[in-house]
């Protein structure tokens, strides 16, 4: 008898566990699509709706149940009190920004402060001044802004949005008086141009409707003249006014001035990294119509470029896919014959988002997986390069303030270095510690230790992977929760070695975090890109998952214990792990994330991507995004993982209901007692909330989310 009560009791205390989680109801209507044969089913596709008032109620269910189950775990204040006590122990966080007019210009916030805010301070006597506060332009309104200087450092262009928007107006702020002058330009973003002190470039969205299909399809490139009404500015390049130039839909045009170089470039961008290129006399800028000729082609593969008067620098994978950079002029162009100033090799390669210039020198990086950094400057006038070599610990990124003189800001970072910022000059190779310097005192930094493995992936191509942890608290018997972050696309290296402050919350619990870099990203160059995209894209998450079972199989974890996360992009990753293996982890966090990729396409932000991931117009495209779909691959009855899944309502890059229709199938068709919860976040778009007690308290859900699943006894 007592043996058939305890199983009676373990039968309801499952079906209790299971039952548990009522869920909004998600209806489904029959949809579908035939694409080359292939029939696909879209029961969500209703929710695409976004402005439908049934939409808008369902997304309000869901954001109501997450939010009430979410605060049944305790001790997310206690974490936030973690954040605060970490963020106290720097004393004053700097984003520094450029150098003009005599003035240094930065963003800097307080450890007591919400937002950071924009400050000048003098060059000469260091004198600090508040710009704008941006909790302060509206009252009982928070605002994001993005801040460009013009030459003399007399007025700012403010790209300003309310948070949670993305999308806003320029407005010019002047510096001297710190008042806003009348210029209003509506739902656009730009900036002073190089050289420029009354002119702003910039692009015109149809409107502020971040949902509306066509709102980032053929934006005009435009011209303002402050002072002048909005309505008389000029085009500088868009679809209508230049036929000549084939500008499709989704391409942004962008143009780039230069103050001491006659010519100006025109790329016409989307998310492909190797855009074509045209370039132009500065003097047709106001002509009305400008004889845009060819720079490069697609072919030419030019990630970047650097204008040095006449003389052009471009940095190419044409050639080398560890990256080159080559030199030709204006006045000349062959690109075929074009001088190699430096390159990578097999071991090390050119880092191809952190190069700058100054006055006389280019100032690049060297890496190995995009781990290990080294820094070199190039002279102009004796083409000679040199080593730059400072005594510090961890790696580099360098962070350009001015072309008037050869003053860089070196960013100091790693693993366990907490970073900061060293002023260096490149004339005479002097570090110090310059204005950004920061005072800074964390805890437990001597137990925490890293390593740089590569494990073999599914294929046997060897994949970097990155372990941090306290070794005080590692047992390599399977215990220690681990938490594994990737992201696998644009040929960006998304998880280049950082502290976070705020992840000693997770690491002085004994928590291993670890960071995949899968193909797909560009920590081994040109060919690591082009091993995780489109028809290739299935590497991306084989692996990660070979990382995750790595780990388990080397006792750092075991799969109870294992939370991964990735965010955006790197969504196609987290939910096809889980879908191909849901064995391997017992906590997903997908973020803002592409959960639908068949449908991407269709969404506001969907067709300038289309270079990155396909089209369901061509056939070998639609077969590669059916297989990178995560919801196409949820199956009913399947135990996954105990999921949050989250999404910006106001997101413009990944449309809300992209996560949400992955949402709604997973509950409704998720076999484990697992919890999925779909976290709307209506003050937030692409990148969260605004604030920093917006940001802790998202962390925290996240982290005691992770930790409650994993059995950590804080947070049952």
């Amino acid at each position: 008898m007592k043996q058939l009560v305890l199983f009676l009791t373990a039968v309801i205390l499952g079906q209790s566990a299971f039952a548990q989680y009522r869920y909004p109801a998600s209806k489904t209507v029959e949809v579908s699509d035939t694409y080359f044969g292939t029939t696909v089913t879209d029961p969500y596709r209703w929710l695409e709706d976004i402005k439908n008032p049934e939409v808008i109620s369902w997304f309000e269910a869901q954001a109501d149940y997450t939010n009430t189950e979410l605060a049944k775990i305790p001790n997310q204040d206690k974490l936030i009190e973690e954040f605060k006590g970490y963020d106290a122990m720097r004393t004053v966080s700097y984003l520094p920004i450029t150098k003009a007019g005599g003035k240094y210009f930065y963003e800097k916030r307080l450890p007591s402060e919400k937002m950071m805010k924009l400050y000048y301070r003098k060059v000469e006597n260091g004198e600090e001044i508040l710009l704008f506060d941006p909790q302060k332009y509206v009252e009982d309104k928070t605002f994001d802004f993005i801040a460009s200087i013009n030459d003399e450092g007399s007025k700012v262009a403010l790209n300003l949005s309310e948070a949670g928007s993305e999308l806003g107006d320029i407005r010019i702020l002047n510096v001297a008086t710190g008042e806003f002058l009348p210029d209003v330009i509506p739902h656009s973003v730009g900036g002073f141009p190089e050289g420029s002190n009354s002119e702003i470039f910039y692009i015109e969205k149809k409107s502020y409707d971040t949902h509306d299909p066509e709102n980032s399809l053929n934006t005009p490139y435009k011209l303002h003249l402050i002072g002048t009404p909005v309505e008389k500015d000029i085009v500088i390049a868009s679809s209508k006014n230049n036929p000549e130039l084939n500008i499709s839909p989704q391409e942004v045009p962008w143009v780039s001035v230069f103050k001491n170089s006659p010519y100006m470039i025109l790329g016409l961008y989307t998310v492909e990294n190797n855009p074509p290129l045209f370039y132009a006399s500065k003097s047709e800028l106001k002509s009305g119509k400008i004889n845009w000729k060819s720079l490069a082609t697609k072919e030419d593969e030019i990630r970047q470029f650097y204008v040095h008067g006449k003389d052009i620098y471009f940095l190419t994978s044409k050639g080398n896919p560890k990256f080159k950079v080559i030199k030709a002029s204006f006045e000349n162009l062959d690109l075929k014959n074009a001088e190699t100033i430096t390159e990578g090799n097999d071991e090390w390669q050119l880092s191809p988002d952190y190069i700058v210039q100054t006055k006389d020198y280019l100032i690049f990086n060297k890496t190995k997986n995009e781990l290990v950094t080294k820094t070199y400057q190039y002279n102009y006038k004796t083409g000679k390069t040199s080593d730059i070599n400072v005594p510090l610990e961890g790696n580099f990124l360098v962070w350009d303030m001015s072309k008037e003189d050869n003053e860089i800001v070196l960013a100091n970072l790693g693993w366990t270095t907490p970073y900061n910022f060293y002023s260096y000059d490149a004339a005479s190779q002097k570090l110090s510690d310059g204005f950004f310097h920061m005072e800074l005192n964390y805890p437990n930094l001597a137990n925490l230790v890293y390593e740089e493995i590569e494990i073999p992936s599914w294929d046997g191509t060897f994949v970097p992977l990155s372990i941090v942890y306290d070794k005080s608290k590692l047992k390599k018997d399977g215990s220690n929760i681990t938490f594994m972050e990737g992201y696998g696309s644009y040929g960006m290296s998304a998880y280049m070695p950082s502290f976070s402050p705020s992840s000693l919350a997770l690491l002085n619990r004994g928590v291993i975090l670890a960071y995949a870099h899968v193909r797909g990203g560009g920590e081994k160059g040109n060919e690591w890109y082009l091993g995780g995209k489109k028809t290739t894209k299935p590497n991306t998450w084989k692996d990660f998952n070979a990382c995750a079972e790595w780990l388990i199989k080397n006792k750092y974890s075991s799969a109870d214990k294992f939370g991964i996360s990735g965010a955006s992009a790197g969504g196609i990753l987290i939910g096809r792990a889980i879908t191909e293996r849901p064995d391997l982890y017992k906590v997903a966090i997908p973020k803002v994330g592409c959960l639908n990729a068949l449908r991407m396409e269709f969404s506001p932000n969907g067709p300038g991507n289309i270079p990155e991931f396909g089209t369901v117009s061509i056939a070998e495209e639609f077969n590669a995004l059916l297989e990178m779909d995560a919801l196409q691959h949820i199956e009913k009855g399947v135990k996954y993982p105990a999921q949050l899944i989250t999404t910006g309502f106001n997101d413009p890059r990944v449309e809300s209901y992209i996560p949400a229709k992955f949402a709604a199938r997973m509950q409704n068709e998720n076999g484990s007692q697992n919890p999925v919860f779909l976290h709307v976040d209506y003050n937030a778009g692409h990148f969260g909330g605004s604030t920093i007690d917006e940001k802790f308290e998202q962390k925290a859900k996240e982290y005691a989310f992770l930790l409650w699943q994993c059995g950590n006894e804080e947070f049952q």
